[in-house]
């Protein structure tokens, strides 16, 4: 069954839908990345290692694993406004638990809660997008989404880095957590599902909806774009999630503050590549697969300068460094537009929250992996609780990123060109 291309809104004339759940897409991504500036706090405050911080920024993507096929069943049965705004809530909850835990096991808790909440975002955020505009659209959408996203990961870097020198990291969260859920009371009163004033009819039970995902999980087409943007999101969410920070600070000596302003810069090159990789795919080139490939290449090639000592570069150069590796990693939202484009349309909430899988599941593997490759190389040293990791370290950690980045290279390569269009075929 093809996919009419012109059905729903244009961007230029339906962007306003879009308002509420980019606001909430950046909350999310400011819970997502905001561990990683605290990351020193709290190995302090509980005395933790490396690897325990590495398992408690794992929650996240474990958390999106088991909820993926979850959140893509109430985006297509409840709606997308609905689920934003439950979606919304928890987050605000969960931060609330985070900044006024007693103990690690509440900081715990609270992470797993936020991270319940947000799983469930950017399903229902696409799922939206799916109904309300037209299908050459899509790609764009989705670079859109993870500009909007990373300006949350800009705000949970520097500026929360001097929010938390202002007035701790604790009373930070409970601030967080009070907005997040002032926003679920908006989506839940401002979503609009459709293109008119009808209020939204659920045309699928749950049963309709779960009974399509084995089709997806065992066409073959769907599974070389979703791992080869689990490779690129994996390694830059633990750069710019975890370790990054933490990098600038012990093996260059840079200040906490100034360190965060850095790492932004991933979030920098995010916002600026997504949409103009979505804009490539969509009208340019018209093609998913030489865009997802270019920038996939791209991005292996952005660590090298992070893991062969002879290609370092000076310090004031790696924020450029930082800057083309979050601009490659925005090819990865051509991974949603290539498995819609190859699975049943109407399928949209599960297809996407199927993408969630192994991409979180990458997440959490190489969070804890480079964690661990850090502890092994540990030398022994702390400083005021916290250990202190030397350069070397870091380079092995690096060093696993760069392996999984080449193979999403060969991933990108193997992708189905749907030339923008849905190729799906029921049997």
């Amino acid at each position: 069954m093809a996919e009419a291309v012109t059905v729903g809104a244009t961007l230029r004339t339906g962007w306003p839908v879009l308002v509420i759940p980019s606001a909430i897409y950046f909350v999310s991504h400011f819970h997502r990345i905001a561990l990683g500036v605290v990351a020193q706090d709290l190995m302090r405050a509980f005395t933790i290692t490396a690897a325990t911080l590495g398992a408690l920024a794992a929650i996240y993507p474990y958390v999106f694993v088991a909820m993926a096929l979850v959140a893509g069943s109430l985006a297509d049965t409840l709606g997308p406004r609905r689920t934003l705004g439950a979606g919304a809530l928890a987050m605000g909850l969960g931060a609330l638990v985070f900044g006024l835990a007693p103990s690690f096991s509440v900081v715990v808790l609270g992470r797993l809660v936020v991270s319940i909440g947000a799983s469930v975002i950017l399903i229902a955020f696409l799922t939206l997008a799916a109904e309300r505009f037209r299908a050459d659209d899509f790609a764009t959408i989705s670079g859109l989404t993870q500009t909007v996203g990373n300006l949350g990961g800009v705000a949970a870097a520097g500026p929360l880095a001097l929010l938390v020198e202002a007035i701790g990291w604790r009373a930070s969260f409970e601030a967080i957590g009070a907005i997040t859920v002032a926003l679920a009371v908006v989506a839940v009163l401002g979503v609009r599902e459709r293109r008119d004033s009808t209020p939204r009819t659920v045309t699928r039970s749950l049963r309709d909806v779960v009974v399509g995902i084995p089709a997806i999980i065992l066409n073959p087409r769907t599974w070389p774009p979703v791992l080869a943007g689990a490779g690129m999101y994996s390694t830059v969410i633990a750069l710019q999630g975890l370790w990054g920070v933490s990098y600038l600070t012990q093996v260059h000596g840079l200040p906490r503050v100034q360190a965060a302003a850095d790492i932004a810069w991933m979030a920098v090159g995010v916002m600026v590549g997504a949409p103009l990789v979505g804009r490539i795919s969509d009208r340019w080139l018209g093609a998913r697969r030489p865009p997802f490939l270019a920038f996939s290449a791209l991005g292996a090639a952005c660590w090298l300068p992070l893991v062969v000592p002879a290609l370092e570069p000076p310090i004031a150069w790696l924020p450029a460094v930082f800057f083309l590796l979050g601009f490659s990693s925005s090819g990865l939202i051509l991974v949603w537009p290539c498995v819609r484009e190859v699975n049943d349309p109407t399928r949209v909430g599960v297809v996407v929250g199927f993408c969630n899988i192994p991409m979180f599941l990458f997440v959490a593997l190489m969070q804890w992996l480079t964690g661990l490759a850090l502890d092994a190389a540990w030398t022994g040293l702390e400083t005021a609780g916290t250990r202190v990791y030397s350069a070397t370290a870091y380079r092995a950690a690096f060093g696993l990123c760069l392996a999984v980045a080449v193979g999403a290279v060969a991933l990108a390569a193997c992708i189905t060109e749907t030339r923008c269009r849905n190729v799906w075929r029921s049997e």
